[in-house]
């Protein structure tokens, strides 16, 4: 696979990477987890205006058709300002979801490009640790000529902002079923909190929750494919993210070796200074690597794009740690504070390696592969 941008992609990440340095600055990003939902419903509205959620989306419904890649540039660009968007669960895993259902919601489709849908994946349930395709304690019974939703979800990522819900449940007799169900239902009560990066979660419960007949997106075997190629898809985006993230915390701590004077020169001139960075440049390069790696297997048979993905996930999972870590030590004690940009980084990409599914998680996924 050809992993030079091509003149398409170049265009988009100079784009995004121009918008969201203006954008997303780290006071507005600050003034965004401190006040309401979290949502920047300016920038949402430019993501859609620029295409952005349309990428996923096949041209056939209406979207640029873009591939794995293509979301990939964009979402390393997202990393570099720590944009806590819901842009994963409503353009990559939601799009994807709705486009791919055993009758596409043409409808909500084109919300989600207009930027008036937002997404989130429901699937983990209480007791769980990165559940995946697996039976579901969440049940969805026939009744008369619709459905009821009754259960319990757990750690759902951006649902206080959705509009819709993708739920994994259980059909009595036909397994597993994906479910669109609209957030304003009655019968749905959430628990929202703020994750460590500022982003958004809630435990959610249904109770009686109506649906009408075509709610289900996806039954059985079908369903379980389009599940694992979704939370794959997610895992992939985020892993760009964190690529991104590190490389930006690389350009930071650069720039402070060379501005930062003590003894009269330089700190960058100290040699165990050189060491801490060569080990992050190291670092940070062999998550491109990994990510390309698992990019290139993005779309081969559900076994090897998961392998890949795990792969992928334990090298950049444990060269964020690293990179981010090591940043703040260079910086001293103010890299840590919530004025400074590298301890917004360091726990940035400790909530997407939490995420995507751990370090543990994937070394486990990996030896049962």
């Amino acid at each position: 696979m050809e992993f030079n941008t091509s003149d398409l992609q170049r265009m988009l990440l100079d784009s995004a990477e121009r918008y969201i340095a203006e954008r997303f600055t780290l006071e507005h990003r600050r003034a965004l987890r401190d006040n309401g939902s979290g949502l920047d419903e300016k920038a949402w509205a430019t993501f859609a205006e620029l295409g952005w959620l349309a990428l996923a989306v096949p041209e056939t419904l209406g979207g640029l058709g873009g591939s794995s890649v293509d979301l990939a540039v964009l979402a390393a660009a997202f990393g570099t300002k720590c944009v806590c968007q819901p842009f994963v669960g409503t353009a990559v895993q939601g799009a994807y979801l709705l486009a791919a259902a055993e009758e596409p919601r043409t409808a909500v489709i084109e919300q989600v490009i207009g930027g008036t849908a937002l997404i989130a994946l429901v699937h983990g349930e209480p007791g769980e640790r990165y559940a995946e395709v697996a039976p579901r304690r969440v049940t969805l019974t026939p009744d008369g000529n619709g459905y009821i939703l009754n259960g319990q979800k757990f750690f759902a990522v951006d649902a206080p902002l959705a509009t819709h819900l993708v739920v994994s449940a259980d059909i009595p007799g036909r397994g597993l079923a994906l479910i669109l169900v609209p957030s304003d239902n009655a019968g749905i009560a959430a628990d929202a909190y703020p994750l460590l990066d500022g982003s958004r979660a809630a435990d959610l419960q249904f109770e009686n929750v109506w649906l009408g007949p075509d709610a289900v997106l996806a039954t059985g075997t079908t369903a379980e494919a389009l599940l694992g190629a979704a939370l794959d898809q997610g895992r992939l985006a985020r892993l760009a993210q964190a690529v991104g993230s590190m490389e930006e915390v690389l350009r930071i701590c650069s720039a402070y070796l060379k501005e930062r004077r003590q003894f009269g020169q330089p700190i960058g001139s100290f040699q165990a200074l050189q060491h801490i960075m060569a080990d992050m440049f190291v670092a940070a390069h062999q998550s491109r690597s990994a990510l390309y790696q698992a990019l290139a297997h993005a779309d081969r048979p559900a076994a090897e794009r998961s392998r890949s993905i795990s792969l992928a996930a334990i090298t950049i999972g444990e060269a964020g740690q690293l990179v981010s870590r090591q940043a703040i030590q260079l910086h001293g004690g103010y890299g840590l504070t919530d004025e400074y940009e590298v301890g917004h980084h360091y726990r940035y990409l400790l909530t997407l390696e939490k995420l995507s599914g751990d370090i543990d998680f994937h070394m486990a996924r990996l030896a049962a592969s």
